[in-house]
């Protein structure tokens, strides 16, 4: 767009005489100030949802390290096969986002279908065993339901911070800001037949950089900045069950 610019204003400049007015400097200062608003708003979004979405999975591995350890509540003939649920709904719940590499929604929602046929399995397990329970051991036993409950909770507010996007509106207004202030700052050199590749370089690179980063903070399972860190803690977690 720099170059389609340069192009423009350069044969307007040596075909029709067009010279660089005073005010073109004050739109070009309106363009790029609107653009820098536009990209501090969404990098500081963008930001915020991916620290929340830490924050979640912190959230999740506590709540599952806790249901696990209110097995001890139930009767003991019961805690094998409950803490095998267990493993086996960590186990789902490490394997969910192990491709996020691939952009197939699809995919994810059938393993987060599978991933909730586990939990219901286990929910209704754990129901029999405290049901089954004799009186007053029950009133004990009935204590890992609300912990279950939350570690469900942890589990899908998770899922659902993986949504939270801004409006499409808002990446085609950053991406054509992008593009119409490259546009306008070529055309600003070819009206005064002058090119600087240096400048042009740096800021094709610093702009597509940010826009980079910015995507890759609204998309953590896809981009290059990741939840990797925070999703080992699952996996250690697991190693302890």
């Amino acid at each position: 767009m720099i170059e389609i610019g340069w192009r423009m204003g350069y044969h307007l400049a040596s075909k029709y005489s067009v010279k660089k007015v005073d005010a073109s400097e004050t739109f070009l200062a309106a363009i790029f100030g609107l653009l820098a608003l536009l990209i501090a708003l969404t990098f500081s979004g963008a930001f915020d949802r991916f620290d929340n979405r830490r924050e979640l999975i912190v959230k999740e591995v506590s709540a599952i390290g806790t249901a696990y350890q209110s097995i001890d509540l139930l009767v003991s003939k019961d805690q094998d096969q409950i803490r095998s649920l267990f493993k086996e709904y960590l186990d789902s719940r490490i394997n969910l986002y192990q491709s996020h590499k691939i952009l197939d929604e699809s995919d994810l929602e059938k393993r987060v279908a599978v991933h909730n046929a586990i939990g219901d399995k286990l929910w209704k397990a754990v129901v029999k065993a405290v049901a089954e329970t004799a009186f007053p051991q029950k009133l004990v036993a009935a204590q890992i339901l609300p912990q279950l409950s939350d570690m469900f909770t942890a589990s899908e507010n998770q899922r659902l911070a993986s949504k939270f996007h801004p409006p499409p509106v808002i990446w085609q207004a950053l991406i054509g800001l992008s593009f119409i202030g490259s546009l306008v700052a070529g055309y600003s050199m070819g009206i005064e037949k002058k090119r600087d590749w240096f400048i042009a370089i740096i800021f094709a690179v610093l702009m597509a950089g940010t826009i980079f980063i910015i995507f890759s903070l609204e998309y953590p399972r896809v981009g290059k900045v990741s939840l990797d860190d925070f999703d080992v803690e699952l996996i250690t977690l697991r190693k302890t069950m």
